[in-house]
């Protein structure tokens, strides 16, 4: 086995462990709930607001942040607007497992070829964006609001040694603005295991502007 390579199986292994003995943590209660930012570059976590998070999973940021995906609603159902419904005039707690379950899809204000994979959906102010098929190296927020933001990258499955599938999710709320990038592995100075961006999402609501603006590119 080639030492990159090694040490990403190493990596991955180590998240499955610290999630599952993690102390109270609401991803050790439910197999349901997603990730959020957390502490350290290991190759499993990273702070929602420093520069990147790299690995196999992020943890909650926030306290209580759940620590693992949810299942999500049908995918055949139609996507609504993502203003279809009011936004709430003040900040709700983060979505539970349950809720998830139960969101409706949304559709962005703008998505890109690059994101057509992904899938978005929509509880109160709350936003979740899942990319199931993309190979996630590392997820970045770049700039804005760190409350609430939430990453999680899948660990391998179907016998790769690689990541597939990851998400964010956060808050949408008047007066926001943020950049979150979504990088994979590519061709490059350093191998096949380059980082490189796969998707720039941008989430921005102005106070003169009537509903917020978020795209995927």
């Amino acid at each position: 086995m080639r030492p990159r390579v090694a040490l990403l199986a190493l990596m991955a292994a180590g998240m499955v462990g610290a999630l599952a003995a993690a102390p109270g943590a609401p991803g050790a209660q439910t197999k349901d709930a997603p990730g959020a930012a957390a502490t350290g570059v290991t190759g499993a976590q990273a702070k929602a607001g420093a520069t990147d998070v790299t690995g196999a999973q992020a943890k909650a940021a926030a306290t209580g942040a759940p620590g693992k995906p949810p299942a999500t609603a049908p995918e055949a159902v139609e996507e609504r607007p993502l203003d279809a419904e009011p936004f709430p005039a003040e900040p709700s707690k983060q979505p539970t497992a349950a809720e998830w379950k139960t969101a409706p899809r949304v559709r962005l204000s703008r998505s890109g070829p690059a994101a057509a994979g992904c899938r978005a959906y929509r509880t109160r102010e709350w936003l979740r964006i899942r990319c199931p098929e993309l190979t996630v190296s590392a997820i970045s927020l770049l700039g804005g609001k760190t409350e609430g933001v939430a990453f999680w990258i899948d660990p391998p499955r179907g016998g790769s040694e690689l990541p597939r599938g990851g998400e964010v999710m956060f808050p949408i709320r008047r007066g926001d603005r943020r950049v979150i990038q979504i990088l994979t592995f590519g061709p490059g100075y350093d191998g096949p295991f380059t980082l490189l961006p796969a998707i720039v999402v941008q989430e921005q609501w102005l106070d003169d502007e009537p509903a917020p603006t978020v795209t995927a590119s």
